[in-house]
């Protein structure tokens, strides 16, 4: 009865999306219909993926199968006391960290269900497992070493229904996006507000993957690649010897490997509007909230999968598989040359950081395997919409504008000096894997200060945060850095991770997440009985306050208001707060 109605359901679900292209590949094969770890997904022919607990029920039998090479680690637990889990598969059992760095195969690291309604990737790794285990792979862990968490998110992965995606195809019943607080996981790479997250740094910071592949499932138009991924371009990229790497030595055996097997790997890109895909493509660059973002300044070669959430499930997981399995062959061969380009890259001088990213007003183009579609009138929006019609449609050139454009860039400054009082900052710097110093003798040193001269907050909280975006305006100041400061030198592996989280001018630093709040607040006020004297007395003893007070009443509405006025004289004056709107974190060049 109970899978009649989810028949029923997923069928009455799938009536109002695009018609498809028929299917079928080579990759089809790799499923099998019998054997004692036949996966959930194999049972249901290709359209179920297993709740938590099945999930863990077959991680377990995997590791009991193959008890000689595989191990099973927590790496964290979620808020709602879940257990985050890890599957540890190397050839001779390695089950430390420690152990896994000493050894001479790369480590490849696959995270599924950071979004839990796109699941793919646990499937598609279950699979991929289950061929080890039972001996049809012996070759795999001959050549890499495999980190795979099956559930990232596994509280949104619990909030199971078949109505949480409604442009997807399957499976029947999926989680959700964000997890149990509400917080998009692949959102918080930076803040470190999520468990989940937590753990991926710890699990990065300690068994040093080689590779670091994320799977999602995209959403947006049709079009004919089933199987899309992508990291940022060379040209856009803080760290380009890593993506150029990742476009000789992993992209073409990746492609290839598709191709063979019956997929269409396609590029990493998104539609700039949505109502006429021919005006062309967006080129999207990952900042560092993002998985491929924050590998990117780790140095850490990350590759961003998003299958086509209307293609059948199915045929995404299996294109997984297949993905996964040219990842493997790839850094098998080409381990040694990806290695090369991280050292070389974390070895680069870093003088400059460009932290935000517009899209390029002039476009490239590119071929693009595109659905043919058309527009019409809705009846019930009254309004233009499109309809995507299921038949193939070539774009011989279509424009692509990516963000090429530099919107903010900074300089990276040589160290940052961090008052110990911040403990949270301190917090996420440490499971970031951030290096920090204690100051070994105090002296008085010339530092650099932001002063946020204007600032906007967000109308509405985003990931669970009011973010704010500051001006600065920088003076140099004297300061005495003892025991109670902290620094952050900037020439360690992490230093532009660093640069992202403390420069008050990146997007994604600690203080435009809200992490610096307080010093948008005054505690000390004046009384206007003893501002007005104090007033005048400072006016007649101090002659450049008083041409700029003159100059201010030049404004007619500076002039006009006694508010403004008291508010300007107060701040002239030594009794006014000098820590208010001066951002703590200092810089030295």
């Amino acid at each position: 009865m109970l899978t009649s109605l989810l028949l029923s359901a997923a069928l009455s679900q799938d009536a109002h999306l695009p018609p498809l292209i028929p299917w079928q590949g080579k990759s089809e094969t790799l499923m099998q219909t019998q054997g004692p770890l036949l996966t959930d997904f194999e049972r249901s022919a290709g359209v179920d993926s297993p709740n938590y607990e099945n999930t863990m029920v077959y991680l377990a039998q995997l590791t009991k199968a193959n008890s000689a090479q595989f191990y099973t680690v927590s790496i964290g637990k979620s808020d709602a006391g879940r257990d985050i889990r890890m599957l540890i598969a190397t050839e001779h059992g390695l089950s430390s960290a420690e152990q896994l760095v000493a050894d001479s195969k790369p480590t490849l690291l696959v995270q599924a269900g950071i979004h839990s309604g796109e699941i793919d990737g646990k499937d598609a790794g279950f699979m991929l497992l289950r061929d080890i285990a039972n001996g049809k792979r012996p070759d795999i862990l001959k050549q890499v070493n495999l980190l795979f968490i099956p559930i990232l998110n596994v509280d949104g992965h619990e909030r199971r229904s078949a109505f949480n995606r409604i442009n997807q195809r399957g499976p029947r019943i999926m989680g959700f996006r964000t997890n149990g607080q509400n917080l998009n996981l692949n959102r918080d790479y930076m803040k470190l507000d999520t468990p989940g997250i937590r753990a991926i740094a710890h699990v990065v910071n300690a068994y040093q993957p080689d590779l670091y592949i994320d799977v999602h499932v995209t959403d947006g138009a049709d079009y004919q690649y089933d199987i899309t991924y992508g990291y940022n371009p060379d040209f856009a990229s803080s760290t380009p010897k890593v993506a150029q790497a990742l476009d000789k030595w992993v992209a073409p055996i990746i492609n290839a490997r598709l191709e063979q097997q019956g997929h269409i790997p396609g590029p990493l890109v998104f539609v700039m509007d949505k109502m006429e895909f021919s005006k062309g493509l967006a080129g999207w660059v990952a900042g560092p909230r993002y998985s491929n973002g924050w590998g990117e300044l780790r140095h850490l070669p990350t590759i961003l999968v998003e299958n086509h959430s209307l293609k059948p499930y199915k045929q995404r997981v299996l294109g997984s598989y297949v993905l996964l399995d040219g990842a493997i062959e790839a850094l098998a061969k080409h381990g040694e040359q990806l290695n090369q380009a991280v050292t070389a890259s974390i070895k680069d001088n870093y003088k400059e950081l460009v932290v935000e990213r517009a899209y390029a007003s002039e476009p490239d183009y590119i071929s693009f395997k595109g659905i043919a579609y058309e527009r019409y009138h809705s009846k019930t929006t009254q309004a233009h919409e499109v309809r995507y019609l299921g038949e193939a449609h070539h774009y011989p050139s279509l424009p692509i504008y990516w963000q090429k454009e530099v919107k903010t860039k900074v300089a990276v400054p040589k160290t940052f000096y961090i008052p110990r009082q911040y403990a949270q900052v301190l917090d996420v710097l440490n499971i970031q894997g951030v290096k920090t110093e204690a100051i070994s003798r105090p002296e008085t040193l010339t530092l650099h200060q932001g002063r946020i001269s204007s600032h906007e907050f967000a109308k509405a909280p985003f990931e669970g945060r009011f973010r704010v975006t500051p001006a600065m305006e920088y003076t140099e100041v004297n300061v005495l850095v003892d025991e109670h400061w902290l620094k952050v030198d900037t020439e360690q592996t992490l230093g532009l991770l660093a640069t992202h989280l403390l420069h008050p001018q990146a997007p994604d630093s600690l203080l435009q997440w809200g992490f610096f709040h307080t010093l948008f607040q005054r505690t000390e006020y004046v009384e206007n009985y003893a501002l007005a004297p104090y007033a005048e007395q400072m006016l007649l003893n101090n002659e450049d306050i008083k041409v700029s007070y003159e100059q201010k009443l030049k404004d007619p509405s500076f002039a006009e208001s006694a508010k403004a006025r008291r508010a300007w004289l107060y701040a002239q004056s030594p009794y006014y707060d000098q820590q208010y709107l001066n951002y703590p974190i200092l810089m030295q060049y």
